[in-house]
């Protein structure tokens, strides 16, 4: 582990990361997918010139797919069923029972100056090191379960049951091996901009999955 590499733990009784091209009857991905996960840890603590760039997951339970049915009455129901005001049946193939480790590692945003003002950013050498305090900021809120906004595991709905630091019962589950997720979607947005980013032939290998790799590392299979 690296010195700006920070972690967390989340379970739950059902996530949702939508495979977006199941399209009306929607299919999780059996991990988060990178946004998600950026999330997570964006509920946990931030700042305007660092952020914690996922790398890696752990599957820490069995994949359990199951079917989910829901009445959705937003706004992109058709015509005729917001004119009666009727609800759209929604059926999704969702995960229960899940259980992640997911890692990350604090970067700094090169082209942002700003914050530099802030009283509570300390200071290294004459330079502010933004690495240390996000980390630090990071590590704190989440040992006192301290969170700007509720964490999910995909839908708004699925709200964990656990988020943390790592609990001591908990270990990789290794069965979950050898999946190829063929499409991955890794981002939905760009600089504010819509564009979905994907990438090919992303493996799981012994309950990991590297958001850098298309098959994790011996370092990422092995790390502590």
């Amino acid at each position: 582990m690296n010195d700006y590499q920070v972690a967390l733990e989340v379970a739950g009784p059902a996530a949702m990361f939508t495979r977006p091209d199941t399209g009306s009857t929607p299919i999780s991905y059996p991990v988060p997918t990178f946004s998600a996960a950026k999330g997570m840890f964006e509920a946990v603590a931030w700042l305007p010139h660092a952020y914690i760039q996922p790398t890696k997951v752990e599957v820490c339970r069995p994949v359990h797919f199951q079917r989910y049915v829901t009445n959705y009455r937003g706004p992109l129901r058709s015509q005729g069923q917001l004119k009666k005001n009727a609800s759209y049946q929604l059926i999704a193939t969702i995960l229960v029972d899940v259980c992640y480790r997911i890692y990350g590692e604090v970067r700094v945003k090169k082209t942002s100056t700003r914050g530099e003002g802030d009283p509570r950013l300390r200071k290294r050498r004459g330079t502010i090191d933004y690495q240390t305090i996000l980390r630090d900021r990071f590590n704190e809120r989440l040992v006192k379960g301290q969170t700007y906004y509720t964490p999910c595991l995909g839908w708004k709905e699925f709200v964990p049951s656990y988020f943390g630091v790592f609990r001591e019962g908990t270990k990789r589950e290794e069965s979950v091996d050898d999946i190829v997720i063929t499409s991955f979607l890794y981002s939905m947005w760009e600089h504010r901009q819509l564009r979905p980013e994907y990438v090919q032939n992303w493996r799981i290998v012994k309950g990991v999955v590297s958001y850098t790799h298309q098959t994790p590392t011996e370092d990422e299979l092995n790390a502590e």
